[in-house]
């Protein structure tokens, strides 16, 4: 089968694809949340020598196959965060890989980069960050290291000499990826002060401006700070109000890891009072926005074990 298809025939394929789906769709409740599977068997049924022709719609007889070899996103998998996996956004996928486009600029995507835009700001105004502007990333861990170069240009800029010694602040329950990020960035993770947290996990500010102060007595830039809008541990809150006050008067950027709880500022906003001061954010709209009303239940949960009431 030859790689251009016909619209009849790029039918019938997303015609089989899609009742492969329906059929997972239709058994994913009793899916066990770890597929009866070792990696030597797996290795065995797809580690297959490179054929030297294509098998053609041979390909979509292992569909299935496929599926029984994965972790099925139902109610029994509570691991790695992952997002809700709602069918629609597959029907999404499918349609834009179909577009195509260029996505570096407006010219080359008009209506991709204006629906960027539209849902950056949508997700902006909910939080209570209207006016601010910003790009979709591929996670996580990706706009926390956006966050960070950005930080970095605007307070020590390294793209034309390279990075210079500087300091950047963070919870010592901080995410995993801001480490990583500052070493990509050749900043380094040694430049990263962890800073000790309260009973309820939170930001110890004390603590904060003690350590900005020993740097800058040392001679070691201060360049940004890092708060945790919910620790993946515990779902802590840093006080985010009075670190963005620290930040200010400090003239330190004000970098805040929203990505597992910032998007419950639109159900709990008083919990994230001064998230608006900060000068990046990053968000995960896809561990938050299946439904509002269980925000606002977790959030309440939430809210008990940060130690507020």
């Amino acid at each position: 089968m030859p790689l251009e298809l016909s619209p009849e025939e790029f039918g019938l394929l997303a015609d089989r694809v899609s009742r492969a789906a329906g059929d997972y769709l239709a058994g994913l409740d009793g899916r066990p949340s770890f597929p009866a599977t070792s990696g030597p068997v797996t290795a065995g049924v797809f580690g297959l020598p490179l054929p030297e022709q294509g098998v053609g719609a041979a390909a979509f007889d292992d569909l299935a196959v496929i599926a029984d070899h994965s972790r099925p996103g139902n109610a029994r998998f509570f691991a790695y965060v992952l997002g809700s996996g709602k069918p629609v956004a597959a029907i999404g996928d499918l349609y834009a890989s179909v577009l195509n486009q260029n996505v570096t600029a407006w010219r080359s995507a008009p209506a991709a980069v204006t629906v960027e835009r539209t849902v950056v700001r949508w997700l902006a105004e909910v939080i209570g960050c209207e006016g601010f502007t910003g790009s979709l990333a591929g996670g996580g861990s990706s706009a926390n290291l956006m966050g960070q170069a950005i930080a970095r240009e605007a307070k020590a800029p390294a793209n034309e000499g390279g990075a210079r010694p500087c300091a950047v602040y963070a919870s010592a329950e901080v995410h995993m990826s801001v480490p990583k990020a500052l070493a990509v960035l050749g900043t380094g993770r040694a430049n990263l002060r962890h800073i000790p947290v309260d009973e309820a996990f939170r930001m110890r500010t004390d603590a904060l401006t003690a350590a900005i102060e020993r740097d800058r007595r040392a001679g070691i830039p201060a360049i940004a700070i890092v708060a945790t809008a919910g620790t993946t541990s515990t779902g802590a809150v840093d006080p985010l109000r009075e670190i963005a006050g620290i930040a200010q008067a400090q003239g330190l950027w004000l970098h805040v890891d929203g990505a597992y709880d910032g998007l419950a500022a639109m159900a709990v906003p008083e919990l994230f009072t001064g998230l608006a001061q900060a000068d990046s954010i990053a968000l995960d709209a896809h561990k938050w926005l299946c439904c509002r009303a269980s925000a606002r239940r977790i959030t309440e949960a939430l809210t008990v074990r940060s130690g507020h009431s």
